[in-house]
């Protein structure tokens, strides 16, 4: 195990990671989060030491988001992007909506409903309890629905 597995599972993830960010911190700031998270693992241990490297990135980039938006106290609106389909024109009430939710929520309904994972899975990407995430799902159902009213 070297350089060329770590090479071969950053390329597997590396796209999802990117839109997650997106999700996260927005597009101009989200290419910067994968980096930062890359480097900082890199430097201490292998991808392939990871028993599963995908939740753990995922983990790690969540981490550095809610870093960067504690630190910098973001106004940029987070742009949901698919992987290589055209993104129909959105609701800019919805991504608004979406964008002022906490970072945790924000991630909770990406992994979920842009991902389609299930809340397991969810919470195994988030490093948290299904619970957790049932909860935070069900925060952003009435924060929205209040918004959108």
């Amino acid at each position: 195990m070297g350089v060329n597995d770590d090479a071969a599972i950053y390329a597997t993830v590396k796209g999802d990671l990117i839109r997650y960010a997106t999700v996260l911190v927005g597009p101009d700031r989200a290419d910067d989060v994968v980096s930062r998270v890359m480097v900082r693992l890199l430097r201490r241990r292998s991808l392939s030491s990871l028993d599963e490297p995908r939740p753990y990135l995922f983990r790690a980039v969540l981490n550095e988001a809610r870093w960067l938006l504690r630190s910098r106290r973001s106004s940029a609106l987070p742009v949901p992007v698919t992987a290589g389909n055209p993104i129909p024109e959105p609701d800019w009430e919805v991504v608004a909506a979406v964008a002022a939710l906490p970072a945790r929520q924000r991630a909770a309904v990406f992994l979920r409903y842009w991902e389609d994972l299930s809340v397991d899975a969810v919470a195994q990407h988030m490093g948290t309890r299904p619970g957790t995430v049932k909860r935070y799902l069900h925060l952003t159902r009435r924060s929205l629905k209040g918004r959108l009213s």
